[in-house]
């Protein structure tokens, strides 16, 4: 999968822009606070459907604006694509395949595939359980868009129940009635979701082993394994873990009309992830930390690869300045036949052989 260009107006600090990218590596430099970043932005909006910084879409809008757009322009497998969205400060953002509107986001996802590697995501083992979950939603969401419609319909029933546990205004035994009828659904699509999840993390745990070997010589062994809520070991059925649930949600019931939330469920799973057995949480030192993060995002990469018989494009937003030397080298030796498109103050580690460089001053190219 490769990017032949990106076309941005009122996007951010960015008035008007179209850059075309090579192949291999493209280096996007400048100083900082200059736009790099934002053309990032408005690649890895079409990988996910929201943007990996901004919390509303109206920030993406040029100061002044009203309406911001991306045109993004790639090639993979199946031929050329042209994927655009129109971000409106009065209505939702539209997306377009073609040309054609869309009728909803998620109909877009997995069609333009990327991993992003930001200076945040170093940071992932010693995050919050959310962070990690985060993680594998979005890989697993671009390899399989069925998984965007469970984690919607879960997120609604989630929801929905526990709005009902927080109810005053009908009696103990008509909430209990409606929360058994969401428990039902949300057993369900626990156990798809768990099932969808086991299976990423142990090709995860695969790679993850195999890039951490090479990063340090074979002398450290991670594990990567699938923390679930519904504590069963690996390799349990679906109607196993949907029955697990259904007993969990019936034994803390009453803890749930009391703390008016819903205590069990996928939104409570998380990633271990160990080296020579510890919890990394605790134990990794901040260089083994960063490595086993670098190896996560390099093992997306290959599963994604595994699964659609081609990489994805790789956006780095200027991580290399947070690398020592040696993981340094490191990504810069492995990203041999992937697109990539790198930010970057530092250009000057880039020999310029085989990069393409584009230079950013202020939102435009100079």
């Amino acid at each position: 999968m490769k990017v032949k260009n990106i076309e941005l107006t009122s996007f951010r600090n960015i008035e008007y822009e179209k850059l075309d990218f090579n192949e291999g590596v493209n280096v996007i430099y400048g100083d900082n606070a200059q736009g790099k970043t934002n053309i990032l932005e408005g690649i890895y909006i079409f990988a996910r459907g929201k943007s990996f910084r901004a919390s509303k879409d109206k920030e993406l809008i040029k100061f002044g604006k009203n309406t911001a757009y991306s045109l993004l322009n790639f090639n993979n497998s199946s031929g050329d694509t042209t994927l655009g969205v129109e971000i409106s400060s009065s209505k939702p953002k539209s997306f377009y395949r073609n040309n054609l509107k869309v009728s909803k986001t998620s109909e877009i996802i997995g069609e333009f595939r990327s991993v992003l590697f930001c200076p945040s995501h170093l940071g992932i083992i010693s995050d919050s359980p959310s962070v990690r979950r985060s993680f594998i939603d979005v890989a697993i969401s671009q390899l399989r868009p069925v998984y965007i419609k469970l984690l919607s319909k879960y997120n609604n029933y989630l929801m929905n129940k526990n709005a009902i546990l927080k109810r005053e205004d009908i009696s103990e035994q008509r909430i209990k009635e409606l929360c058994d009828i969401y428990s039902e659904e949300l057993a369900l699509i626990c156990s798809e979701i768990s099932e969808i999840r086991q299976d990423y993390i142990n090709k995860l745990d695969h790679y993850v082993k195999e890039f951490f070997k090479d990063m340090t010589g074979g002398r450290e062994l991670p594990t990567v394994t699938y923390d679930a809520s519904h504590s069963l070991k690996e390799g349990a059925s679906r109607e196993e873990i949907r029955q697990k649930y259904l007993d969990l949600y019936a034994s803390s019931r009453e803890r749930e009309i009391k703390y008016g939330s819903t205590l069990y469920g996928i939104h409570k799973d998380d990633l271990r992830i160990d080296i020579n057995g510890k919890d990394g949480r605790f134990y990794a030192s901040q260089g083994q930390q960063r490595s086993l993060a670098l190896a996560m995002k390099m093992a997306e990469g290959e599963i994604s690869r595994e699964a659609t018989g081609e990489y994805p494009v790789f956006l780095l937003d200027d991580v290399l300045s947070e690398l020592d030397e040696k993981r340094k080298s490191y990504v810069m030796s492995s990203i041999d036949k992937r697109q990539v498109i790198i930010t970057t103050c530092e250009p000057s580690v880039f020999k310029g052989d085989n990069e393409s460089f584009i230079r950013i001053k202020e939102g435009k190219r100079i």
